[in-house]
């Protein structure tokens, strides 16, 4: 009888536990049409990471939020635009994220500052304020421009400031964030630096110090803003960004005029620089305008713009010298700055929050 019992007993799979079937799903390839498939598998699977317990789960194993394409200012309509990298079935609709729309108030003499961490920050000197962007939300926050400020020529990024063990930025749409925004173009020529946090209730101003050449850093734990030596540059420079170096010191990269195609990197911890060759990299026979319109901090890459009859637009990782050509076009095309946008998006989401400050 116990025979038969056990014959016709039920076999218990492994993948009857949630928690390990969760950690199973958890490595699924991380792009925004992941979940939605996942979900129209069966009913359990759709329970499963519909919870909140299993997103939390899928950053942590991954770390690192996906780069699901760049925003860029449109000169056309004024507007803060977002331009998809991805393929389909994850490629996003540019129409999905309009930071600039959720702020009808915006208006004219919009200049976009960067993208970091899933949010965005641009500025409307008109109205000298400051607009911070969730675009995966639609949340927003705005901020005053201190009175100090010049009204023009202001830079700036946006940083999360959730400083608990195991976050992942790009991952809690709901976390404190800190807005830094610099001038160079005071009255008496000295740099000024002022940084907001959403967790204080007022601006914190750092003073002024002469201006030498250099990059300009500002120290988010100790609030001052200082001057670190440069790279020894002795010739025109076309373009320039500053870049993370293998070994995670601060970089420069630029673009040379006297010899167009070649790209330079300085290592500031070593203080030496080398030098490489776009035509041989992208294969080109000329260049005769070039530049560089981005960067994203996270893989090392930065984007080249280059005209020989077309544009194209190059994605170059600076560890490996490998790139993808993200678009080719007939004729002239001059970009904007381009602001590499990394964030946790599932497909469908449509939340929106507006961040009340």
């Amino acid at each position: 009888m116990s025979d038969q019992t056990t014959g016709h007993r039920r076999q218990t799979s492994p993948l009857d536990d949630d928690d390990l079937l969760g950690e199973i799903l958890a490595r699924v390839p991380l792009q925004p049409s992941s979940l939605l498939r996942i979900s129209i598998v069966c009913k359990r699977w759709q329970r499963l990471v519909s919870g909140e317990w299993f997103r939390h789960r899928l950053c942590a194993h991954h770390r690192k939020a996906p780069l699901l394409g760049y925003f860029h200012l449109s000169t056309i309509f004024n507007d803060v635009v977002f331009n998809p990298i991805m393929e389909p079935p994850d490629r996003i609709h540019p129409r999905r994220f309009l930071p600039g729309r959720a702020l009808p108030a915006a208006g004219q003499d919009i200049e976009l500052l960067g993208c970091r961490h899933g949010r965005v920050v641009f500025t409307n000197i008109s109205a000298i304020t400051v607009f911070v962007c969730d675009p995966v939300t639609g949340g927003y926050a705005r901020l005053a421009v201190p009175p100090e400020f010049p009204k023009l020529f202001i830079n700036g990024t946006v940083l999360c400031a959730a400083g608990e063990q195991g976050h992942v930025h790009g991952a809690c749409h709901s976390s404190p964030f800190k807005v830094v925004m610099v001038s160079m173009f005071t009255e008496d020529r000295r740099p000024m630096a002022c940084v907001y946090s959403s967790d204080w209730p007022d601006e914190d101003e750092d003073g002024y110090i002469p201006v030498p050449y250099g990059v300009l850093e500002f120290d988010l734990d100790r609030n001052i803003l200082t001057i670190t030596k440069g790279p020894p540059i002795n010739h025109m420079v076309g373009w320039g960004q500053i870049v993370k170096t293998i070994d995670g010191h601060v970089g420069f990269a630029t673009l040379l005029y006297q010899t167009l195609g070649s790209l330079q990197v300085w290592h500031g911890n070593v203080n030496c620089s080398y030098t490489a060759d776009l035509h041989s990299i992208f294969g080109l026979q000329e260049i005769r305008r070039h530049g560089i319109f981005g960067y994203d901090e996270d893989d090392n890459v930065i984007f080249i713009y280059s005209y020989e009859g077309d544009s194209r637009l190059f994605m170059l990782q600076l560890d490996t010298m490998q790139f993808k050509m993200h678009y080719e076009t007939i004729g002239r095309r001059y970009p904007t700055m381009c602001h590499p946008f990394r964030s946790f998006y599932t497909a469908g989401d449509s939340s929106s929050l507006v961040l009340t400050l």
